[in-house]
């Protein structure tokens, strides 16, 4: 699935659990002209850590997400987790450009 918007929030690099997972927060409002406006949170992990490195709070990009959820025996409860595997600069959104941009096309 992929979501467009600004980025409101970067987190640190975390390690966490037993593995020493490395994760980074990253929260983006939605691109809407409507009063109330949403928004959604997600993670990138391992190798992906330094994708959102090129943008700064503020900039809008297009974001490429998986989803995934478990299941805890322990607390018998459902668990959905929201990891980017790909993040894009929208139009003007960010100075730096995109992860995935060409800026050396012959015309």
């Amino acid at each position: 699935m992929q979501y467009e918007g600004t980025i409101t929030y970067i987190g640190d690099i975390e390690t966490v659990g037993q593995n020493a997972l490395q994760k980074r927060t990253v929260v983006l409002e939605e691109i809407t002209d409507r009063e109330f406006k949403g928004g959604i949170s997600f993670d990138l992990i391992k190798d992906k850590v330094n994708l959102i490195d090129p943008f700064q709070v503020g900039d809008a990009v297009k974001v490429s997400l998986n989803f995934r959820t478990n299941y805890s025996e322990n607390t018998q409860r459902y668990y959905t987790s929201i990891s980017a595997w790909r993040i894009d600069g929208v139009n003007g959104g960010s100075s730096n450009g995109s992860t995935s941009q060409d800026d050396d096309l012959p015309f």
